[in-house]
């Protein structure tokens, strides 16, 4: 090859590099955290326009969380479209102040106008919400924020039954797939699950099953083989009882996926927080976010947990650029 073409070839993997991350991540959009994961602060079910408008006002609230159902908007007169839609809810309700694309077209103007910036994650309910949901969101190119689309698309611990899936795996990773290259969301996938209860001051005992990790990777490395990152929410509870099968879990995404964990819990889930504490520290508060009641999240101790060094990622970059320049030389 020419030196007068070098410049040419250079530039045209600095142009692929740049495609590849053109996305905004957690970690780009909130500096601050310093790639601390587990400092990210959500709101939940947030799903009308009073609890929109007072997570956007928060200092705290840094993700913002809301259900989408296919149901009908009520009307400013009181009254509710007979039209159904995308809407903010959570079942059983089916009807809301709050459709979905005036819920993105508030927050993205809200990010215009205001130094305290919200990222976004919508958790689909139905096969029919997300359905309905797929051109809105592909429309959100100029969305300028974090942007996740969440569904429970496996059943997991303990015996969850969800029988046909509320949102349908492949449904879900093939519209993900086909309409949303351009704007790079986060698939944030995730198994359905059954709380047990344990007897006395015990913790759960359940756990995410070998089996059920390889229906996941099974679906992410062959069904959907996406570009898209990758986030697993699992709950707390059985997350601290699946030391080797989330990082199994991680380990075996591809690597183009980034994946993470979400770990989440309901407000009365018992969870061993000691042992939650050694499954973040093993896996890394850069590759775990934390979305559990302040009576968990008080409990946990990652003060030890390995943060990334930016400025190895930075060589690291560095030599992806320069050994992908010299293949195309």
């Amino acid at each position: 090859m020419t030196m007068a073409r070098l410049p040419i070839v250079t530039g045209l993997a600095l142009l692929a590099l740049i495609h590849v991350t053109m996305s905004i991540s957690v970690q780009e959009f909130f500096p601050e955290i310093k790639n601390n994961l587990t400092m990210i602060k959500w709101s939940h079910a947030t799903n009308n326009k009073a609890k929109l408008d007072a997570a956007l006002e928060s200092s705290e609230v840094m993700m913002i969380e809301a259900d989408v159902v296919f149901g009908y908007q009520i009307l400013s007169n009181g009254s509710t479209s007979t039209v159904p839609t995308a809407v903010m809810a959570h079942p059983p309700d089916n009807t809301s102040n709050l459709i979905l694309s005036d819920f993105l077209q508030t927050v993205k103007n809200h990010n215009k106008a205001n130094k305290t910036k919200k990222g976004v994650k919508l958790d689909f309910k139905s096969k029919d919400a997300f359905s309905n949901s797929v051109s809105i969101i592909a429309g959100t190119d100029s969305f300028n924020a974090p942007l996740w689309v969440n569904a429970d698309i496996l059943k997991g611990p303990v015996d969850a039954t969800n029988d046909p899936m509320p949102v349908d795996p492949v449904d879900f990773l093939t519209k993900a797939n086909q309409n949303f290259a351009a704007i790079k969301p986060v698939l944030s996938i995730g198994w359905t699950t059954r709380y047990v209860p344990p007897v006395g001051n015990a913790t759960t005992t359940g756990n995410y099953t070998t089996q059920q990790v390889k229906e996941m990777l099974k679906l992410v490395n062959e069904t959907a083989n996406t570009n898209l990152p990758i986030t697993y929410p699992v709950r707390a509870c059985y997350a601290a009882n699946s030391m080797e099968t989330m990082k199994s879990l991680l380990a075996d995404t591809p690597a183009k996926n980034n994946a993470t964990l979400t770990v989440w819990s309901a407000d009365d889930d018992k969870v061993d927080t000691d042992k939650l504490s050694e499954l973040i520290k093993a896996i890394g508060v850069e590759k775990v976010y934390i979305d559990v009641p302040k009576s968990i999240l008080d409990k946990l101790d990652v003060s030890s947990a390995f943060i990334a060094n930016s400025s190895v990622f930075v060589v690291f970059a560095s030599m992806i650029v320069a050994l992908v320049t010299a293949k195309l030389v």
